[in-house]
């Protein structure tokens, strides 16, 4: 009983089978009780025409057959006995006892007794010196209150076995498009497309599958993703390999200057660091295990300290570095963000004429980081795909650059997003999606 259709059905089972004894057990009660009552109110009504002939003509004109009780599909006559003024009787409905002491000591007008061993509902009354004692055996009772209860319980086995095949054929209705999810998830690998799977007609498992078939497409889209890296790294990799092999082979055969080559070799190896650490920083950040811990940052100081860092080194190309803005305290992986700003400022400065511009403070979503260039900014059909892993424009380095700023951005529920730049180049902008 491992299955989910095996368990529903032994529940159904289980509920309608209790239902069916506690309903058999009340209808046993309300059955009994209604024939008992029906018993006694036959037995007053023929008691009266007993003694309504008794006094027309006397305890011998009583028999059997002038007092029938009546039920639904059965009639029965009633026994009785007629006790004279010596407390013998003197008429009954079996001759046998006529002249016999009534061997019962009766205490009420009516109810129920033990007479010669059997139990009995009885009725008397007394009328000119007679008594007049109506009574019917319960065994009689007991038969019709068998035929009730049997046709009560054929009515609820029959109900019960109508309602099972409804709700075992809804039951299946219900698990087998869940049958069918499970084989088609089980057959699923991630370089096939979406989930093919067909609805059911019921919401939550219509739900359940479109939630199963859009994770199928994202684990679909990021298995593509990850061929596409792959092959990106590795064509990004042989690149310099091959050009560190070319001038390796020049210099042997002495094609070109040893300096010459190995100049050319150690900057492709440079090259190569930069790309590897580059590598690893991504797939760092796409660990979730080693995400770096949250502090409390000084947005304006270290806006100020990532500025004065890379000032030295663009302050001769011509490339001024100023900063701006509302100091913002905000919490956060602050190496990871420094490294974020490190890389926009490096970014801006490569692609800038003459100024990078760095503004901070809070704003309506709680707060943003923006570095402006006045360079030519980016085209609008790169503007989304420059943060995507070996996106080169003109003077990129690895392309891995942006990529990981947005990474970094995700891994801080931020956004980083590229705006057109009021300076005429690019505006790249970091900020909190919730306040």
């Amino acid at each position: 009983m491992k299955s989910l259709r095996a368990r529903i059905l032994w529940s159904l089972l289980l509920v309608m089978s209790f239902s069916v004894a506690v309903t058999v057990g009340f209808c046993t009660q309300i059955v009994y009780r209604m024939l008992v009552d029906q018993t006694k109110s036959q037995l007053s009504l023929q008691l009266q025409k007993a003694v309504d002939i008794m006094k027309d003509g006397g305890p011998d004109e009583l028999v059997p057959g002038d007092l029938p009780l009546r039920f639904k599909n059965h009639e029965f006559n009633a026994d009785f006995y007629v006790i004279g003024p010596s407390g013998r009787i003197v008429a009954a409905s079996s001759e046998r006892l006529i002249g016999r002491r009534m061997g019962l000591h009766l205490e009420q007008n009516d109810g129920s007794a033990v007479l010669h061993g059997a139990r009995i509902m009885y009725a008397s009354a007394k009328t000119d010196g007679y008594t007049v004692f109506l009574y019917k055996p319960e065994i009689y009772l007991k038969s019709m209150f068998r035929e009730a209860i049997q046709l009560v319980f054929v009515s609820m086995l029959a109900s019960s076995v109508l309602l099972f095949a409804i709700g075992f054929f809804f039951i299946w209705k219900i698990t087998r498009p869940i049958t069918k999810l499970k084989d088609a998830v089980s057959r699923y690998e991630p370089y096939r497309s979406v989930l093919p799977l067909s609805r059911a007609g019921a919401t939550e498992i219509d739900d359940l599958m479109a939630t199963f078939q859009s994770m199928s497409e994202r684990i679909h889209t990021h298995h593509e993703r990850q061929i596409e890296f792959l092959h990106n790294v590795s064509h990004e990799l042989r690149t310099p390999l091959m050009s560190i092999q070319g001038y390796a082979i020049a210099i042997k055969d002495q094609v070109v200057t040893q300096e010459k080559g190995l100049g050319i070799i150690m900057d492709e190896s440079y090259r190569l660091i930069r790309m590897v650490n580059r590598l690893l920083e991504l797939s760092r950040l796409e660990a979730p295990f080693d995400a770096e811990a949250q502090q409390e940052v000084q947005l304006g100081e270290m806006v100020r300290q990532a500025s004065e860092l890379i000032s030295p080194n663009v302050t001769e190309r011509g490339i001024k570095i100023t900063w701006s803005g509302t100091e913002t305290t905000l919490s956060a992986p602050g190496e990871a963000l420094f490294q974020l700003l490190i890389n926009l400022i490096q970014n801006a400065a490569r692609h800038a004429s003459s100024q990078v511009s760095i503004t901070y403070g809070p704003d309506k979503q709680g707060w943003f980081l923006a570095v402006d260039d006045d360079g030519e900014g980016v085209p609008p059909e790169w503007r989304e795909t420059i943060f995507d892993r070996f996106f080169k424009g003109e003077g990129g380095q690895t392309g891995l650059g942006l990529s990981i700023c947005r990474q970094i951005a995700d891994t801080m529920r931020a956004e980083l997003r590229y705006e057109a730049s009021g300076m005429g180049g690019a505006r790249f902008v970091l900020s909190s999606l919730t306040a």
